[in-house]
């Protein structure tokens, strides 16, 4: 059974699949437009432990999002 967690609590080389995003329209807005949408897999790139953005691939791209959105994005983990 999957986990349910923020994709900033994940590990570096994690990668599970988006399941909800918490937030306004704008959020959904930005999120949407860089191909991050509920039922995309996604995987963590890299993120410090305290501070600075954290890098997400999904597909043939990696975007950094910073911290107060990944805490918005819950991701099933198998």
């Amino acid at each position: 059974m999957p986990r349910q967690v923020a994709l900033s609590e994940m590990t570096a080389g994690e990668t599970g699949t988006v399941a909800a995003i918490h937030g306004g329209r704008g959020i959904h807005q930005r999120l949407q437009s860089l191909g991050i949408r509920p039922g995309v897999q996604v995987t963590k790139v890299t993120g410090s432990f305290a501070a600075g953005p954290i890098v997400v691939g999904h597909g043939q791209t990696q975007t950094a999002l910073g911290r107060g959105i990944c805490h918005k994005v819950l991701v099933d983990i198998p």
